[in-house]
């Protein structure tokens, strides 16, 4: 047994909810209700703007690659504590107006942090834990996302954009306190952490259901883009909504980002894995085509609602779709292989749905491409069989 393993579970499940608010909630999610206020304090162009939130999603591509890498070297303990604290420098450099380039490259830094919080964080406090509480533990741990999307909902419309500078400060003290919180938890080397174990040998080849799921995931990681990067931008400036709506449609999501981990994993418990990823990624695709049928308060309640809460649910219904095909021995370097190709895939989307919006300044066009995609993903989720380690991965 781990010589952590009877550590109290509440204070370790906190940790992993700080280091998840952080690097996704904050470091990640917060620029969506920042984006228009950038607009509106001519900190950026439209365009700029998009392109500073594109160079987040650059960056998590680069910290998927580099995390399993830097842990080996480092230890992962310290690759946590220095994410954490370059996601608070980023904050802090944010808050001083030195042009586009500055603030491509912060929000770039903030994006490999992330990427190697969401890796690594969680495992690394898990393996503390005996197996009966790890799962109440992750639960709490993944809902920090979703309060992450919640305070940035309200800090940004409190401070709008004649005060954009004191926005960027109170997130970074936010962040500033999760830090302080959380960094006693990181101060423990494991011997031989789940984090730190050499990925298996042999070439890796998804096959069958394995493949679909992985061409599914990937496709996920376009059709939630339009929400998680333009959303409040197309409330208030392609509604004409105030930003103090903007802000609380904001919060809506983070609500459900918060809640959708586990009751998806409860319904996945009922139905299974396979048809909770289908369900999910159709109830997702309608679910961001939804303002393209209606703009009135309640459909876009829903879609804030929905699509927060299927963005982390999908995570975990999708690890646990993993470990039924491959078992839990194949696990770690086949979730691996699909975190990657979604990290490329929402890196790719992001930049190139930037780039439509600064030419055309249409948000129709990014819902459709967004809820096709989703779609398209539930289509391709289907095939395969409903349980049992498939052909899997040929090494």
């Amino acid at each position: 047994m781990n010589k952590h393993a009877s550590s109290p579970w509440r204070p370790v499940a906190v940790a992993g909810l700080c280091a998840l608010l952080i690097g996704i909630g904050l470091g990640r999610f917060s620029y969506v209700a920042l984006l228009p206020l950038m607009i509106d304090a001519h900190w950026a162009a439209p365009g700029g703007a998009a392109q500073i939130a594109a160079a987040n999603l650059i960056g998590y591509l680069l910290g998927a690659l580099v995390a399993h890498r830097l842990a080996l070297m480092l230890g992962t303990a310290r690759v946590v504590r220095v994410a954490m604290v370059a996601i608070l420098l980023s904050f802090i450099a944010c808050a001083f107006n030195f042009g586009l380039a500055w603030f491509w490259g912060w929000r770039f830094v903030a994006g490999i942090s992330g990427a190697l919080l969401m890796i690594l964080a969680a495992p690394y406090l898990l393996s503390q834990l005996p197996v009966a509480q790890r799962g109440k533990a992750a639960g709490i741990m993944f809902s920090g996302v979703g309060w992450g999307i919640v305070l940035s909902g309200f800090a940004a419309p409190v401070f709008g954009a004649e005060h954009l500078a004191l926005a960027w400060s109170a997130l970074a003290a936010m962040i500033g306190l999760c830090v302080a919180v959380s960094w006693k938890r990181y101060d423990k080397p494991l011997a031989a952490a789940p984090a730190h174990a050499p990925a298996a040998q042999g070439k890796m080849l998804p096959r069958g259901a394995l493949l679909a799921l992985l061409v599914a995931y990937a496709l996920d990681a376009i059709g939630y883009l339009p929400h998680t990067v333009f959303w409040v931008e197309y409330l208030v400036h392609g509604l004409g909504k105030p930003v103090s709506a903007g802000g609380a449609f904001w919060v809506v999501f983070g609500v459900g980002a918060a809640l959708g981990p586990p009751v998806c994993g409860l319904i996945a418990d009922r139905i299974g894995f396979r048809a909770t990823v289908i369900g999910c990624l159709a109830l997702k695709g309608a679910s961001v085509a939804l303002p393209l049928l209606s703009t009135s308060t309640l459909a876009l309640f829903a879609s804030s609602l929905l699509v927060g809460a299927l963005t982390p649910g999908m995570g975990a219904v999708v690890s646990g779709r993993v470990i039924e095909l491959e078992g839990v021995g194949g696990h770690q370097r086949n979730w691996a292989l699909l975190t990657f190709f979604y990290s490329l895939l929402q890196a790719i989307g992001g930049h190139a749905m930037a780039t439509l919006y600064a030419s055309t300044h249409s948000f129709t066009s990014l819902f459709a491409i967004g809820a096709s995609a989703l779609g398209l993903a539930a289509v391709v989720a289907s095939l395969g069989p409903k349980h049992g380690k498939t052909a899997g991965l040929a090494t």
